[in-house]
């Protein structure tokens, strides 16, 4: 019985420490976009996501940079709430590939005991747009602009 109350302060002080390190990110990238030294795709995005299968939604931000170690590809930082009540934060790696103004980031990912994510987003300068998946059944949309 000592398992389930270690477990829940285990996965308690993940979600905390990520999303402290998120919000250290997220000021640093909105401070680096509005200065002007970050273009799409990159920087800070804020938005909301909804499942299309049961209706639910919450507030989303997503920090985008390019991959330090894998030209072509970006590192997509989430930071969604649920319910209004549980919030956590998670990072993909996807392709990125530009047509004209706009740029397309398709991929999918393992996340753990949370399954298989996939993404389809479509980002202009001031819009991200995209449908997620997962093998648990979900779909859904989310829709982002940048940060006044």
């Amino acid at each position: 019985m000592k398992i389930l109350p270690t477990l829940t302060l285990a996965l308690a002080g993940l979600f905390l420490t990520g999303c402290g390190s998120f919000e250290r990110e997220w000021k640093r990238s909105v401070a680096e976009y509005k200065s002007g030294k970050v273009t799409s795709p990159a920087g800070p995005w804020t938005g909301s996501w909804t499942t299309g299968s049961n209706g639910h939604t919450g507030d989303l931000r997503a920090i985008v940079t390019p991959a330090d170690d894998e030209a072509g590809k970006y590192d997509f930082h989430y930071h969604a709430t649920w319910a209004n009540i549980f919030s956590g934060a998670y990072k993909v790696r996807y392709p990125v590939t530009r047509r004209g103004g706009t740029y397309l980031a398709n991929g999918e990912e393992k996340l753990g005991i949370f399954g298989t994510f996939g993404h389809k987003a479509t980002i202009t300068k001031n819009a991200f747009k995209a449908t997620y998946s997962s093998d648990k059944d979900d779909l859904g949309d989310f829709e982002m602009r940048r940060p006044e």
